[in-house]
């Protein structure tokens, strides 16, 4: 543990020792390695809202992945927020991820989510909607694709 600490402190002395044009490029080689997406909000025909914040890293990656924070805003006792990815595979394949749920009436703010691709993509869709239940209809959706 310690060995680590002492690297990591060695690595910021290095990257700090660097000339500006060094410096820059190392941090924007890690800043820019994942991609901010916004936010999706769920369909607004409903009083209250699901909302995702939504990352991803780069389509040019084996195995793409998209990620973030699920928020339930719905004041109704027993409506939840879900969020579900579907991947387009550059063969022409689809795939469905696991749906991810949050019911703020059982006491959490937020639930990260990670859906990971089995190969390369051509595009994301990921939908956000209200679920009567944890396992209930989906409702008020919006989806947002992502494209390469």
């Amino acid at each position: 543990m310690c060995a680590m600490a002492w690297g990591a402190v060695l690595a910021g002395a290095l990257v700090a020792g660097l000339p500006a044009t060094a410096a820059g490029a190392v941090a924007g080689a890690v800043k820019g390695a994942d991609v901010s997406r916004g936010t999706i909000t769920s369909s607004p025909a409903h009083t209250g809202r699901a909302e995702a914040r939504v990352w991803t890293t780069g389509f040019g990656e084996r195995y793409f992945q998209i990620y973030g924070r699920l928020y339930d805003s719905d004041p109704h006792r027993g409506h939840c927020a879900s969020v579900q990815a579907v991947f387009h595979y550059r063969k022409g394949d689809m795939e469905r991820s696991p749906s991810r749920g949050l019911c703020s009436s059982s006491g959490g703010r937020y639930v990260g989510f990670l859906f990971e691709s089995r190969g390369r993509i051509t595009r994301v869709d990921l939908r956000v909607c209200v679920t009567k239940g944890r396992e209930g209809p989906a409702a008020h959706c919006a989806t947002k694709t992502i494209r390469a």
